[in-house]
Order: structure tokens, then sequence, then C-alpha cells
């Protein structure tokens, strides 16, 4: 079966210095417990880490940069694009912006990303400073200009993004409705708050959920709701994403069989879903 990953970070230039690649970083929840080590992200080894995702069976994925305020914590976009140009055939990029700096120079790196290619777009509003939910009117010029360059958006969002009530799904259902051409995707899935994301998905059709680890992980509590959406969706608009190096890639194809899903179910998470959203060209190798 075809496999896409839509949620990699690999061991690429600033990727290295996000606090995933730590040791002690994987020690913590929900990390803990996901499976086995990743020797490329021990060693930050490329040629490894390629190994790794044929094991797996992944073909492709999307690498998402990261923009917060922290630059030690970040991923430029410039190392993105790098990783897309060096590895055409199996890394979709996604930019990132923040806001903290401003929406005049976000918006000038937005138009930059587009014109570089970037098939997306991420954020992590809570991490801005001073944080902002997702229905910020600060954010509001960029979803504009996303919806009319036919681009998704990725919003992570959960209880690791900043106060609790700022993953509250109810701020992404607000911004599905006053944007109703532009595709928002949910990377950690709201977690904890799985019931009231699956009703906004049901509710907007121009909503995806990319649980990834937290649905991944045995562990969590509640993640098996996760797979109870799928069959709620009938399948639709839940993306596979490992998270790795949070997650070991071949860990988390297999820990989907937990969840029995159908073999439509499967081929729709694996890869079905990420070909409606991005287009069957963009994501076959």
């Amino acid at each position: 079966m075809k496999i896409f990953d839509f949620r990699l970070r690999p061991p690429y230039k600033s990727f290295t210095r996000l606090g995933i690649y730590s040791p002690a970083c994987n020690e913590t929840a929900p990390q803990k417990h996901h499976g086995i080590p990743s020797r490329a992200a021990g060693e930050k080894s490329m040629e490894l880490f390629w190994k790794e995702l044929a094991a797996a069976g992944i073909r492709k994925g999307v690498a998402i940069g990261r923009q917060i305020p922290d630059d030690t914590a970040s991923v430029s976009n410039d190392d993105v694009h790098a990783l897309a140009v060096e590895y055409p055939d199996k890394i979709i990029p996604f930019g990132s912006l923040d806001v903290s700096r401003g929406i005049a120079a976000a918006m000038d790196e937005l138009e930059r990303c587009i014109t570089l290619g970037f098939k997306g777009i991420a954020m992590e509003p809570a991490n801005c400073m001073p944080p902002r939910y997702a229905d910020s009117n600060t954010l509001y010029p960029i979803y504009a200009r996303c919806e009319k360059a036919r681009i998704p958006v990725v919003l992570t969002m959960s209880f690791f993004q900043g106060n609790l009530d700022y993953s509250d799904p109810t701020a992404v259902q607000r911004v599905a409705n006053d944007f109703p051409g532009l595709q928002i995707v949910l990377a950690h899935g709201c977690y904890p708050w799985i019931p009231h994301v699956f009703n906004v998905c049901l509710v907007c059709p121009n909503v995806w959920l990319l649980p990834d680890l937290y649905m991944l992980n045995p562990d969590t509590p509640g993640n098996s709701m996760y797979g109870e959406a799928m069959r709620w969706l009938d399948g639709e608009r839940i993306l596979f994403g490992s998270a790795y190096p949070c997650y070991n890639m071949e860990q988390a194809v297999r820990d989907v069989e937990r969840f029995g899903f159908s073999e439509e179910h499967k081929k729709k998470f694996f890869h079905g879903n990420a070909e409606k959203l991005l287009g069957a060209d963009l994501v076959n190798v």
C-alpha cells in the first residue's frame, strides 16, 4: 500500500536543533514509549533517514517549517526549500509564518514562500508573542491570501501550544466558516479536545485532521477516539503523519493496525486523503 507521511522533520540543517532531536525531550509524554528509537535521529543522518523511510514503506512526505519567536526552536523556510530542492521526489515543502514580528513582515514572507513554490503554510498561533487564537483578526490577511493562492494552512494546536483554550477548535470553526475555500489542517488534532474537533470536521468540509502521535501512541489518553472519527467521517479528511522524529516511522505505520480500519479507510488515511488535498500528481512519486 502507498504511504504518504504528512508530518516529517528530517535530520537536515536547522531541523536538528529542534528540541524533538534531544533524547531528553523524547523521554517525556506524549513521545515516551513511542517504539523503536530512530538511529537516523540519534546520529542526525540523512542517509539513515532515507533507509528508515523506505523500511516503513513511506514513499514521500511533507516537511513543515517552524517559525516561532524563539529562533533556536525554529526551522527556516530557506532550509525547508533547500531540502525540497535537494530531494524533489521525496519532499513536499510547507513554509511557516510567525506574526510576532508584525503582519507586514509575515505577509512579505508569505509572498516569498508562494514564489518559491511552497505547497502549504504552517502557523502556531498560540506560540506567537503575544499568543493568539486561531480566529485572531491579525491572522485573517494570511488566511485570505492562502485561500486565494489555493494552498492549505496547517495550524498546530494542542495542549503543548499555550493555555488549553488556545487549542479549542471552536476558533477553527469560525475561520473555516469565514474562509470556505481555505483548506485547514489541524496538526496535533486539537488534542485533547477530541470529540469537539470531530464535530467541527463534520460541519466544516474544509477542516482536516492530522492527529499524528496523539492518535498513534497507544498510551495517549483518548487516542482511540481518533479511530472512531475515521468511521464517523467515512475515512475522509484524516491524514497520516508520523511526527518523526517524535515517533519512529516504522512503528507509526504498524500502530495504525490496532484501529482495525477497513482497507478502504486505510487507503484514504495513508495516501488517498493527501491526494485529495494536495493533488495526486504531487503526492505520488
